[in-house]
């Protein structure tokens, strides 16, 4: 029994797929849209966040959509090409959405007093009197650690595009970078749009 939930918990896309994923995915991005909002944390893209000059909520609603649909579209169209297996757009939206719920812990996270510092400080601070602050400093280490929250999902995708679109190996690895790297970039040109 505790391989098993140690196996769902490495790999949930073994035991949810499909229409089952999309809706605890979807439901997942709605209460990470709040908790961004609420927290006034943005994501600039699928692997960078902070502070961002526009509050509003239109703006975290979008930032998510764009961080899910677009690396959701790259690995339809890469697992249309490279895999021989029947992709369903459902399994790739879903498995993609639901691969974000880590963000929902970041989300959490993203509450703590040095976390909101750091949306609070001056940046025209000079160095030396930034790192003299211990507030910035503590802020720094535990942004550090958010990070987890970032892996788990890239981890998560992963297994995502590796069972939805039945890939292995080398083209696996290759849609996989393009999509997440590419991804990002096109997350964040479309995401800057927001901030005009």
């Amino acid at each position: 029994m505790k391989k098993l939930k140690v196996r769902s918990l490495l790999n949930p896309f073994t035991q949810i797929a499909g229409y089952q994923a999309l809706g605890w995915g979807v439901a997942g991005i709605a209460v990470s849209i709040l908790l961004s909002y609420l927290s006034g944390w943005h994501y600039h893209g699928l692997l960078h966040y902070g502070p961002a000059p526009n509050p509003a909520w239109w703006c975290f609603v979008a930032e998510h959509l764009i961080i899910w649909l677009v690396p959701a579209i790259l690995f339809y169209v890469g697992g249309l090409i490279l895999s021989r297996s029947r992709i369903r757009i459902v399994d790739i939206l879903g498995t993609v959405a639901f691969a974000q719920l880590p963000f929902i812990g970041m989300g959490l996270f993203n509450f703590l007093p040095p976390m909101q510092y750091l949306l609070k400080f001056n940046a025209d601070t000079s160095p030396v009197a930034l790192l003299a602050k211990p507030e910035f400093l503590l802020a720094v280490w535990l942004s550090l650690f958010s990070f987890i929250f970032v892996i788990w999902v890239l981890y998560w995708m992963f297994k995502a595009l590796q069972v939805s679109c039945n890939l292995k190996g080398s083209r696996l690895g290759i849609l996989y970078a393009i999509a997440v790297l590419g991804g990002d970039t096109l997350c964040r040109l479309l995401i800057s749009q927001c901030y005009k």
